[in-house]
């Protein structure tokens, strides 16, 4: 586990002294929560599968317009999209909560300090907040470090895929894209910056959905988020031509645990039922216009 956990007392110290209200919860309980105004909130989430401590934030939005918060939590499907290649920040929800969290803070050990905890709540603040009223909340994505082929996550990375197809130039570490059973469209990437492996199952198209049924697909799929926080790195999100996209990540740092076929298994059949889901979803639209 990494020990982000042993900075709550002083981080939370910190947010209190910037005027929050005293933190609920405890982070041996697996979460630790400081209040803030406008009923938003900064806190450590415990993310069990990985046995990784998360930085994140959220905001209630029973108070927004109808159309404010559909516009806000459509918005935070594209930044789970968008940040597969930045931050990792991943739109979440839970009832009236919408939650913001990076999965790849800290890159280095030498960043676990309390300050650098709190600068990067803050930046993750100042993007749900940018976010909430319409403005986009990531920075562009990462090029990649050089001498990649140097690691030995990328030689792997190239090997697999060989395998996968033999018309691979030796040392690509371009996306593999494949149509798995059920006729699935699937792509592996290797992730520029961490050497995490990205896989995209992209599973429906929300363009032919509107008003309420837009809406319910939106929030169903934020749901989803919300549920697997605590386990798997798997995110549902919007790409920007309207298609839904299970994400799930993976490092061969994680194969003792999950080894990689596992984790194919298991996005992949995450990724069917998700379609199954939105299919559901989008069907209604298709009864009601019948009738």
């Amino acid at each position: 586990m990494n020990d982000i956990a042993d900075l709550a007392p002083s981080l939370c110290s910190l947010l209190q002294r910037q005027g929050g209200d005293a933190a609920s919860g405890a982070a041996d309980r697996g979460a630790l929560r400081c209040a803030l105004d406008g009923g938003r909130w900064i806190g450590l989430h415990l993310q069990a599968e990985q046995q990784r401590w998360l930085v994140g934030v959220g905001c209630a939005t029973d108070r927004l317009e109808e159309g404010v918060r559909a516009r806000f939590e459509e918005a935070l499907l594209r930044v789970g999209h968008e940040s597969r290649w930045g931050l990792q920040q991943t739109g979440l929800g839970d009832g009236q909560d919408v939650e913001l969290v990076d999965c790849d803070f800290p890159a280095a050990p030498a960043q676990l300090t309390a300050a650098a905890v709190e600068d990067q709540l803050q930046m993750l603040l100042a993007g749900l907040d940018a976010l909430a009223t319409g403005r986009p909340a990531l920075p562009g994505a990462p090029q990649p470090r050089s001498g990649t082929m140097a690691c030995g996550c990328a030689q792997a990375f190239n090997a697999r895929m060989q395998a996968l197809d033999a018309s691979r130039p030796p040392g690509s570490t371009a996306a593999q894209d494949l149509l798995l059973e059920e006729q699935l469209p699937v792509r592996i990437s290797l992730h520029p910056r961490s050497h995490h492996w990205v896989l995209e199952a992209f599973v429906g198209n929300a363009g032919a959905l509107a008003g309420p049924l837009r809406r319910s697909l939106v929030s169903a799929l934020l749901l989803i988020n919300g549920a697997v926080l605590g386990g798997r790195a798997l995110v549902c999100s919007l790409d920007g031509s309207d298609r839904v996209v299970v994400i799930s990540r993976w490092h061969p740092d994680w194969a003792v645990r999950t080894p990689l076929l596992a984790w194919l298994d298991y996005s992949t059949r995450q990724a069917r039922r998700i379609r199954a889901a939105a299919a559901a979803i989008a069907m209604q639209d298709e009864a009601g216009s019948r009738s």
